[in-house]
């Protein structure tokens, strides 16, 4: 399969490896998060990919060091292992999500499917075809996405098309921002949100949408968090 890599514009601000690391460190983080390896991703990405038919894009919306600071750290928050497992509906579902801990898919497949990540920086919740589905955006959730399009462009999915069939599509897209917002204790808000779309065939598809808001104070000290937890998923 010809692979067609085109990159529109990548912008890498001059802060996107130097990271506030005091103020960070910092940070007294809500019950059962942590803070987790940070991710570098540009702020802004357009890849184009087989002729079309996979496309991916980023856009981080940095206005200036302060958006960038918390942007970088809203998504370095991730879940600890006991508030994944409590989105399990029964004993059965519970012990799933203990097997894919470890962020290995057994789909089989033809080529090793990509790992969603390190077990203590968990953002998966479960699988579907080889694609882990999120359970929290972050960082490392973004960074899987990229990586696994891109396998799924060059040909490294579990599935075979014959000559005259048409082929697998899909497209992921994520955008960071930065906004006010108003309540008790709260000053701005983060809102990450992250699409992904793959058809791979009339009843073989997957589409999910899923956000998380992270919100600070006027210090900078994180509040609370929501999204977390089952992303909307369609599957077919």
């Amino acid at each position: 399969m010809a692979l067609f890599h085109f990159v529109n514009s990548v912008r890498f601000g001059l802060g996107l490896c130097l990271i506030a690391t005091t103020s960070i460190r910092a940070q007294t983080l809500p019950t059962a998060y942590h803070l987790g390896t940070a991710v570098a991703l540009p702020d802004s990405l357009d890849e184009v990919f087989a002729a079309g038919r996979f496309t991916a894009v980023v856009r981080r919306a940095v206005a200036d060091p302060e958006d960038r600071r918390l942007i970088d750290l809203a998504e370095r928050i991730y879940p600890n292992q006991e508030i994944v497992l409590q989105s399990a509906r029964n004993p059965e579902d519970r012990d799933r999500l203990l097997r894919s801990a470890a962020g290995t898919s057994v789909v089989a497949s033809r080529f090793p499917v990509r790992r969603a990540g390190t077990p203590v920086d968990r953002w998966w919740l479960n699988d579907f075809d080889g694609t882990w589905v999120s359970f929290a955006v972050t960082g490392g959730a973004v960074d899987y996405y990229l990586g696994r399009l891109r396998d799924l462009a060059a040909g490294r999915g579990q599935f075979v098309y014959k000559a005259g069939e048409k082929p697998d599509n899909g497209s992921f897209s994520y955008s960071a921002s930065v906004s006010p917002a108003s309540g008790p204790g709260v000053s701005k808000v983060v809102e990450l949100d992250i699409t992904w779309n793959y058809w791979c065939g009339m009843l073989c598809a997957v589409w999910f949408t899923h956000k998380r808001l992270v919100f600070f104070d006027e210090k900078g000290s994180v509040v609370r968090i929501t999204g977390d937890g089952q992303a909307d998923l369609v599957l077919s």
